[in-house]
């Protein structure tokens, strides 16, 4: 071991050596030694007591008694000779204070790691002196620790004297200087660059590496020997290796982070943090206890980076970048380290100038790893702006193009002459599945939805598909294919159940289409015409719509009248029709449904269907239904006052189901203006209970606690399950004219029809048949059982003195 150890020590000492050979001069013969002595006894002493190195190699005393070297001549025996300088090399630039003196004791200069020198020049590797020329030889250099320098075994404990020229050595010194003082403010320009990136992204680990460079340029900064920060006298000492147990601690956090260790090595984290805390407890330690710390330091430095890079090559081999480019930046680091253990406890010498602190390898390894932070903050910006790019234009649920990227497309196909057809699609019911299924189903249906559309575009060159929101897609495809063709591909597709986590789901579209026009157009008026088709088609119960001009002359005109409908209602200008249920069993009338109509004073009397859809979809139906509870209210309260009491049943929306304290609202109406609620029926429809089914559970007995009563409307034409029309608390149903109109008696219709009356009255409901145009449809519902029937064979809706006069006429009303 001990034959290793030595041909290690001479291999390195040799490969040192030659590489001091060409940058350095040799050393000077000297004479030490280390008892405390003053410049007067120290020049009254004889030759005894002096040890010679004849290499100018002289150790720095550990227990910070002052030391005396003793040159005897400069080359050649000339003090003033131009070219040679006495230069005292601070190997690994431990912190010492140089004075030097004549034989007489005249002082010719003093270096001083921290404070003003005098008659030196002070580099950050050595101090240079010029001796007087009536210097007496031989010269005497006292050195000892500066303040607070508190040196490790083996780390700078030893000073080279030597006799330099200043043409080589101080370009060199100089070179190396700029060299450090260039990369210190490098590393304080990326700290400057990691907190604006901490600050914008709010991300702690730029913050932490910001922290980290700071601290790594001071520790530069101090390793070149400027005294700039605090004076000899204070009570923090500049100390490199307290910055550097900063910079331990700071490493360890950012690699964990950085690295998410905690995802790939959650065990190799806890560790890391113990010894983050450790290097903390190095600080005191160093003051307090500075022999333990000699002896812990040997221990933790390799410790802490068998740590980190381990477990950054394990991330780095799972995938993690931020691994990767630690580990590129703590490699050359850990080697520094190891070497530096490798003299001090192994070789037991202090490491080469040209490996030491401060030399050019030193500044190398210490630039390495904010060069590759550095490299990590651009490679994550890029990232950053290809992903932002992609987000623009793709919809992060399908990975489908959005609507943004459908527009572009579109547009580059219209620009290169090739005007693209538009079909702009929507999922059915989807809200309904939504909520029975949860949202995780959903998505899952919405990917199924894109997928399946996907699969149409592949079979064309130039068709695309995109999310455009929510359950709203869009497809682009060739213009010389046919809205025929497309549409049967499309319904291929979705002609058979998605199976979603065990659950088979139908999956049916509908549809606008807007195709080629005469003129070119441009895409973003390609979407507008198809999202109006599409709207129009579920405006008529339509599930395929094909854009025409007069629709949007149509929607034009509701956009109209919905800005005057606030107005109107302000201004009188709305109307309350009344249209009979007329239960069939003997013709009474007890009840009529409220129904709105508007005098506006330049069209006249605009039915229902030309403002009531179009406020619907955009929330002013809360406005209706406000003055139409208002208007119902006070009427029945009047009829009751005459003794004659009648229920009027008035419609609520989504809208309405949807606000905050609605039932609230409804009930304190009804007391102000002193009606009955059971004399009011609330109509909620199918579809709207089936937007929200639990929020529209909850208004629901809100409204019935009340005293109101409900009914289902356009039962039917919506999705709702039995489970849930068991839990609505409704007394009524109505059957949607769609199942009443031209039914006649023994067909599959008639069957179907009678099936949902007995429904009805299974679940312990009134039934209402919604439509009966004529005598045949009357007599077969009350064939099958049906309780009340509504429709323009008994009347038509009418305002409140035709129904009053209709009453006295016509009942009861006998077919």
């Amino acid at each position: 071991m001990d034959l290793r150890l030595r041909g290690l020590r001479w291999g390195i000492a040799a490969v040192a050596t030659l590489w001091s050979a060409c940058v350095w001069s040799a050393g000077l013969p000297v004479d030490y030694r280390c008892d405390g002595l003053s410049a007067e006894q120290i020049i009254q002493t004889s030759n005894n007591g002096w040890t010679t190195s004849d290499e100018g190699k002289v150790p720095v005393d550990p227990q910070d008694h002052s030391c005396w070297i003793r040159i005897t001549s400069l080359p050649q025996g000339h003090a003033l000779e131009a070219v040679n300088r006495l230069s005292f090399a601070d190997l690994n630039v431990q912190r010492v204070n140089i004075s030097l003196f004549d034989a007489h004791g005249k002082p010719l200069g003093q270096a001083l790691r921290l404070g003003q020198s005098s008659g030196v020049l002070v580099t950050g590797l050595r101090a240079i002196f010029t001796p007087d020329a009536m210097a007496a030889f031989p010269l005497y250099a006292r050195f000892e620790p500066a303040a607070g320098a508190l040196a490790y075994p083996g780390l700078a404990r030893t000073l080279l004297v030597e006799s330099v020229v200043p043409e080589d050595s101080l370009r060199d010194e100089q070179g190396v200087d700029l060299l450090n003082h260039s990369g210190a403010v490098f590393l304080f320009t990326t700290a400057l660059v990691a907190l604006f990136f901490a600050i914008t992204l709010r991300d702690a680990n730029y913050a932490i590496y910001a922290l980290y460079a700071t601290l790594q340029s001071i520790t530069i900064f101090t390793k070149s020997g400027l005294p700039f920060v605090l004076n000899v006298s204070s009570p923090l000492w500049l100390n490199a290796w307290i910055f550097n147990y900063l910079v331990g601690v700071l490493s360890v956090l950012l690699s964990v982070r950085f690295g998410r260790f905690a995802k790939h090595s959650p065990r190799t984290t806890k560790v890391a943090y113990g010894v983050a805390v450790m290097f903390a407890a190095m600080i005191p330690m160093h003051y307090l206890l500075p022999g333990v710390a000699n002896v812990l330091i040997y221990v933790l430095v390799p410790l802490h980076f068998l740590v980190l890079l381990t477990a950054n090559w394990r991330g780095w081999r799972g995938g993690e970048r931020g691994c990767g480019i630690l580990l590129l930046g703590l490699t050359p680091i850990a080697a520094y380290w190891m070497t530096f253990l490798l003299y001090s406890v192994l070789l037991r010498e202090p490491m080469p100038t040209e490996l030491a602190l401060g030399s050019t390898f030193d500044f190398v390894r210490t630039l390495l790893l904010p060069i590759a932070f550095c490299y990590g903050i651009a490679e994550r910006t890029l990232r950053l702006q290809r992903e932002t790019a992609r987000m623009a234009r793709f919809d992060p649920l399908t990975g489908l193009l959005n609507r943004e990227g459908i527009r572009q497309y579109g547009q580059l196909m219209i620009d290169e002459g090739h005007v693209p057809c538009v079909l702009m699609l929507n999922v059915e019911r989807f809200h309904a599945i939504n909520e029975t299924l949860g949202p995780t189903l959903g998505d899952r249906i919405l990917q199924e939805a894109g997928k399946r559309l996907l699969a149409v575009c592949k079979t064309h060159s130039r068709a695309r598909v995109g999310r455009m929101h929510a359950d709203q897609f869009c497809l682009i495809y060739p213009s010389q294919l046919t809205l025929v063709s497309v549409r049967e591909e499309i319904e291929y597709e979705f002609n058979h159940p998605a199976e979603v986590e065990g659950q088979a789901v139908d999956i049916a579209l509908a549809a606008g289409a807007a195709l080629v026009l005469a003129s070119q157009p441009s895409m973003a008026q390609l979407l507008r015409n198809a999202e109006i088709a599409l709207d129009a088609g579920r405006a008529q119960h339509k599930n395929w719509m094909e854009y025409r001009a007069d629709l949007e002359t149509s929607q034009r005109a509701d956009l109209d009248l919905l800005s005057e409908l606030k107005r109107a209602v302000e201004a009188g200008e709305l109307r309350l029709y009344l249209q009979p249920k007329v239960r069939l069993e003997d013709g009474a009338v007890q009840s009529a449904e409220a129904l709105v109509r508007w005098e506006h004073p330049r069209r006249g009397l605009i039915p229902p269907g030309e403002f009531v859809p179009f406020a619907e979809k955009t929330g002013r139906i809360t406005l209706l239904t406000r003055w139409v509870l208002e208007e119902a209210m006070r009427m029945v309260a009047n009829y009751r006052a005459q003794g004659r009491p009648l229920q009027i049943s008035v419609n609520l929306s989504t809208f309405d189901l949807g606000e905050v304290g609605f039932a609230a609202r409804v009930a304190a109406l009804a007391r102000d203006t002193g009606a009955d609620p059971v004399d009011i029926r609330l109509e909620i429809t199918e579809s709207g209970a089936m937007q929200d089914p639990a929020a529209a559970l909850d208004v629901m007995n809100a409204l019935t606690s009340a005293g109101f009563s409900l009914s289902i409307d356009d039962f039917g034409t919506g999705y709702s399950s039995l489970a849930y029309l068991q839990k609505m608390p409704v007394a009524e149903l109505k059957i949607d004219r769609a199942f009443v109109r031209n039914v006649r008696a023994g067909t599959d219709e008639a069957s179907l029809l009678e099936s949902t009356i007995a429904l009805g009255h299974r679940l312990g409901l009134s039934v209402v048949a919604e439509g009966a145009e004529n005598a045949e449809e009357w007599v077969l519902l009350r064939s099958m059982g049906c309780d009340y029937a509504q429709g323009w064979y008994a009347a038509k809706p009418m305002p409140v003195e035709d129904y009053e006069r209709w009453c006295r006429e016509k009942v009861p009303f006998v077919s």
